[in-house]
């Protein structure tokens, strides 16, 4: 049913129901009224509530010194709508939201704001220099306020949200989901994102952050994981970290309070590292609230465990570290302290360790054994030992100081192989104490400790016993180090070692070490002299007795330092060291020694004598000097050397030396060769042989055994004259020279014989041939042996008695140094003439000491017999004179005028005789009674010439009349005279009477009746001449070489290569002097002139000589 129209009630009808509205009571009524008004003005409000609701948001965003732009969607009793909220430049918004959602909770009092929501919320901002800045948003965000600190009490819903970044660390983003309560109640989801988030030397491929964020009671809570990957930071490298994060703020946000849990792994750096790393971090940061400019105090705890570690070729299977920490007055104090416990520490010390290759380099030293046994001991020790120790670090405005209590590495027995007690150190000038304590099976005992002493310096004082592997040992008596304030480190102490050394060992070495180290200096060693000394040292075949050497640094220099390069630079002067090489006693001296490195080593003044008294080798040189490096060597210059059992020196020694792999070379050597002179049995006064030289000789020394050859030079250069190998064992002091002459060829004015000894000079002259042969000189510390054989097959020279041709034979020496030869040598003589040739010789003799010949016998074919040398001694070295005696058997007169081609001469008969000839202490030689008698029954001499047709005289041409042909019974010959003088041969002819073909007449025929004897007297300027000079008056060419005609001293009698004679003597045997340019006969005389002089000898009762 329809309600009634109003206007149909009747009016008392309307009246009696309005009074039922309206309230019996008047304040009931008033509350009406007030409630119409409200209801009135809400109406108005309602009319006009956009223009409201934008000027309420403009005043809100104006008073907060915002500058955004918005859309009003709708304004509702209950909800109000904004869209696209922009703030801050709409062209770089700081903050926009798509949808703004504000829910009005109306309760007794104003109304309220409920629900905040924001849909796809987009916030930007930045990270600069530590500042944290969202542009525009930045006044409202941190502006002053004297309301206690907390979060707002703001039911906010977030949809979507997200923001970025920019940082100099990277862009980071993130997104925020959730809703509830800011203050208590808001649950919601944080994810972050930071790609290559880092600085550079340090960055993240990937770091991201997820979780849930809540707050409860007044404080926020995050909890969720935060991982990282890929971190690489100077060299430190972290694969992946995953840590399980749950942070809260306190309801004031004064204090972030944290726990972490960690996990790790792939933990690396220069070569070190971990395969895990896990733990749990607890970490409360109390802000310092109004304190403007302060970051607050940071605690920590933490409980850490690192497994599978590796440091150095070391590796500890877990690592323990439990401790606290705390940072203070905004970061300038923080402490630390850490209990450090490892379980099953290993070296782990295979063939590539550090320890293995010092190992390895230092083979063939003591060091290495040492190193060997410290190797076995460490990893013994080491296989499954512990680690403990506590460790507290402070930092303040004086630096990091750090501080062990004790800390002690045990050995898988429990034994302490290091421990540490009251360890300090300060980086503030660098200061460090504390002390060191070693020890364990197999491993070297070093007792140190660093104290403050007077002056600020710091110093550590320590010892090491004696570490011993078998009979390598190393130890430290005393050792002080001392560091300055500045940071300047100084040491001094001792220290003793013994044992292998490359090629040999060392007894008893003390080495004094003083010197220094700073940052800008290096290292510095040996300041001032010291004396380093040594019980024994032996180095290949070299050992060396008990000695002290002097030490001394260059002026200006230390001995050794190092900044950039290893630099040595020491002297020794008046260095004297003794002992022996290869068992021989050995004695070595030097003026002054210098060693440099890098650069050469010199020796100046050295001398070295090697072997027993009496049998020693002796070595000097004026310079020895060489380098030291990938290669040993040097050169050397101004040295000699000799045997004691040697009788030779060699002098002007030079030449280059090197070492390598235990052996001594020299190489490019020269040097003189003499005979060694001066008093005493063995030694001569005066050198036998002349100097000879030697170039690009070598030696080698290997094993105690020197080995050298050299070829030698009379001159330099010139041809070689032998090539020597030399073979000396020092140990037994017993070797051997191998002499080789190849062939020296004798050149008539050139090499001569003298040119090699002067015991030839006047023996022989104008030598022509080659020599060859071999000798061997062999020496033990008993004596000295030498031999040899040389010859030649054809050798020609000049003799005092005349030339020499034709020479040939070997000659075996007995004793070759002291040209002695064995008896009986025998050589064959085609020729020698002493006046008339003599063919075909045949010489037997021996040679003893160079200067005694002893002849045994020598004879040759002659004019139809034999000339014999009877046997004689001959002495060069005796001062007195000198004999020989020549005998001639059947001599053949027919043969000896044959011989001579006296064409106008003819003889018959047998000679029989001798020739004494005898020099005296000048060389000056003479025949004394030689005398040839004839055979029974005589024979015939004729001579048919020029004076046989010239009238000299009844008597005269008598005499040359009979000489046609005469028959004699008995001839005698006397010489007599000297050889480089005059020499009167006396012919004396009995039982004459004509012969065949003799002119006959009555004076003849009668006189034939009486007894004759012809005496004949002869002289010439030698025997030689007087053969030679008949023959060249007829044949000139036999004056035609220089040695002919010097052998024959007859250069002043001939002109124009033809022999002149002088003038016949007259009176009492003088002679008269030629012209000074007598002619030469014709070649054909029509008449031979003569000038009026005798033409016979003067009568036999002349005075003779």
């Amino acid at each position: 049913m329809a309600p009634a129209d109003p206007l149909l009630i009747p009016p008392e009808t309307r009246k009696r129901r309005l009074r039922g509205l309206w309230p019996q009571k008047w304040r009931w009524r008033i509350s009406l009224i007030l409630l119409i008004s409200l209801m009135a003005l809400a109406a108005v409000a309602w009319s006009e509530r956009k223009q409201i609701a934008g000027n309420i948001i403009d005043d809100a965003l104006e008073s907060n010194g915002l500058d955004a732009t918005y859309e009003i969607v709708s304004i509702g009793p209950q909800q109000q709508v904004i869209a696209n909220l922009v703030i801050g430049d709409p062209q770089a918004p700081d903050l926009t939201a798509e949808r703004v959602l504000v829910d009005i909770v109306y309760s007794y009092g104003s109304p309220q704001i409920g629900r905040v929501e924001l849909v796809r919320p987009r916030l930007y901002g930045t990270l600069r220099d530590g500042t944290l800045s969202f542009g525009a948003l930045d006044p409202l965000l941190y502006a002053e306020s004297d309301e206690p600190a907390g979060l707002p009490e703001l039911d906010l819903s977030i949809v979507d949200g997200r923001a970025r970044i920019d940082s100099d660390y990277g862009v980071i983003g993130a997104k925020l989901e959730g809703a509830g309560r800011l203050d208590s109640g808001f649950e919601g989801t944080l994810a972050a994102t930071a790609p290559g988030l880092g600085v550079e030397g340090c960055r993240a491929e990937q770091a991201t952050l997820y979780g849930a964020l809540n707050t409860e009671g007044g404080e926020p809570v995050f909890e969720g994981p935060l991982r990282l990957r890929g971190l690489s930071c100077e060299g430190a490298d972290l694969a992946s970290a995953d840590i399980a994060a749950r942070l809260s703020l306190t309801d004031d946000l004064g204090a972030v309070d944290g726990d972490f849990g960690l996990a790790a792994a792939g933990l690396a750096y220069a070569g070190n590292g971990a395969e895990a790393l896990d733990g749990n971090i607890g970490l409360l940061w109390r802000f310092a609230g109004e304190q403007e400019g302060t970051l607050g105090d940071l605690s920590l705890t933490h409980e850490l465990a690192a497994s599978d570690l590796t440091a150095s070729g070391a590796r500890i299977a877990s690592l323990r570290m439990e401790g606290t920490g705390r940072v203070s007055d905004n970061m300038t104090r923080s402490e630390f302290t850490a209990r450090i416990e490892g379980e099953r520490v290993d070296l782990g010390l295979g063939d590539n360790s550090s320890l293995a290759q010092a190992r390895r380099a230092s083979e063939g030293t003591l060091a290495a054994s040492l190193l060997g046994k410290l190797e076995r001991g460490l990893a013994s020790a080491l296989s499954d030992g512990t680690v403990q120790g506590d460790v507290t670090l402070r930092s303040n405005e004086d630096g990091l100081r750090v501080i062990v209590p004790e800390a002690r590495l045990r050995s898988g027995s429990g034994d302490t192989v290091l421990a540490l007690s009251r360890v300090s150190y300060a980086s503030r000038g660098g200061r460090f104490s504390g002390n060191i304590l070693t020890g364990g099976a197999n491993l070297p005992r070093i007792n140190g400790r660093m104290e403050q002493v007077e002056g600020g310096d710091l110093a550590l004082r320590l010892t090491m016993a004696e570490y011993r592997a078998g009979s390598d040992a190393l130890a430290i008596p005393r050792m002080e180090l001392r560091q300055s304030p500045s940071g300047r480190l100084a040491f001094n102490g001792m220290v003793q070692a013994e044992g292998a050394l490359p090629g040999g060992a060392v007894r008893g070495l003390q080495v004094p070490l003083e010197g220094s180290w700073s940052a800008g200096e290096g290292l510095a060693v040996g300041q001032r002299c010291t004396d380093v000394r040594l019980a024994s040292l032996q180095i290949y075949q070299l050992s060396l007795r008990e000695r002290s050497v002097r030490l001394c640094p260059q002026a200006g220099s230390a001995m050794v330092r190092y900044r950039d390069a290893l630099d040595v630079a020491m002297v020794s002067d008046n260095l004297l060291l003794e002992g022996a090489l290869s068992d021989t006693p050995t004695r070595v001296a030097a003026d002054r020694v210098t060693l440099r490195y890098p650069g050469p080593f010199t020796l100046t003044g050295l001398d070295a004598v090697i072997g027993a008294p009496d049998s020693a080798v002796r070595l000097t040189a004026a310079s020895f000097d060489g380098t030291l490096g990938e290669s040993i060597g040097g050169s050397f210059t101004g040295g000699t050397a000799a045997m004691d059992i040697v009788p030779l020196d060699l002098s002007d020694l030079s030449g280059n030396w090197s070492f390598a792999d235990g052996a001594l070379a020299v190489t490019e050597g020269g040097f003189t060769l003499v005979e060694r002179t001066g008093p005493g049995p063995d030694l001569v006064q005066q050198s036998r042989f002349e100097p000879m030289t030697a170039r690009g000789a070598s030696l080698t020394l290997i094993d105690g055994v020197i080995a050298a050859e050299a070829p030698l030079r009379r001159f330099d250069p010139g041809q070689v004259i032998a090539n020597v190998a030399v073979r000396h064992d020092l140990s037994s002091g017993t070797g051997r020279a191998d002499i080789d002459v190849p062939g020296v060829r004798f050149v008539d004015k050139g090499f001569q014989p003298e040119d090699l000894s002067y015991l030839a000079k006047g023996v022989i002259a104008a030598a022509e041939g080659t020599v060859s042969g071999k000798g061997e000189v062999t020496w033990t510390p008993e004596g000295v042996d030498s031999s040899g054989t040389f010859g030649s097959d054809d050798f020609d020279f000049a003799a005092a008695f005349g030339p020499v041709r034709g020479v040939k034979g070997r000659i075996v020496f007995t004793d070759l140094l002291g040209l002695t030869t064995a008896p009986s040598q025998v050589i064959e003589i085609a020729s020698v003439n002493p006046g008339v040739e003599a063919l075909g010789g045949r010489l037997q003799f021996a040679l003893t000491g160079g200067e005694l010949i002893t002849v045994e016998d020598g004879r040759w074919p002659f004019m139809g017999g034999t000339l014999i040398l009877r046997p004689t001694t001959i002495d060069y070295a005796s001062n007195g004179g000198q004999s020989y005696v020549f005998e001639l058997v059947a001599l053949d007169a027919a043969s000896f005028v044959s011989q001579m081609e006296l064409t106008n001469i003819g003889a018959t008969g047998t000679f029989d005789g001798t020739i004494p000839m005898y020099f005296d202490a000048e060389g000056n030689g003479s025949i004394r009674g030689g005398l040839l008698i004839s055979r029974p029954p005589g024979g015939n001499v004729s001579y048919v010439g020029e004076l046989t047709y010239e009238d000299l005289g009844t008597m005269a041409n008598y005499a040359f009349q009979s000489l046609r042909s005469l028959d004699y019974r008995q001839m005698s010959v006397e010489l007599n005279g000297s050889l480089a003088g005059e020499i009167i041969t006396n012919f004396q002819i009995d039982g004459v009477r004509q012969g065949e073909g003799a002119a006959r007449n009555f004076v003849t025929r009668r006189l034939s009746k009486l007894p004759i004897r012809f005496k004949i007297n002869v002289r010439s300027e030698n025997f030689y001449q007087l053969a030679t000079i008949v023959r060249g008056v007829f044949d000139p060419t036999l004056f035609d070489t220089e040695s002919a005609r010097r052998g024959l001293n007859i250069d002043g009698l001939l002109r124009d290569g033809r022999m002149v004679p002088l003038a016949p003597f007259v009176g009492d045997g003088e002679e008269d002097e030629p012209d000074e340019t007598p002619p030469l006969p014709p070649a054909v005389p029509a008449e031979s002139p003569r000038r009026d002089e005798p033409a016979v000898q003067p009568p036999e009762s002349d005075n003779l000589p």
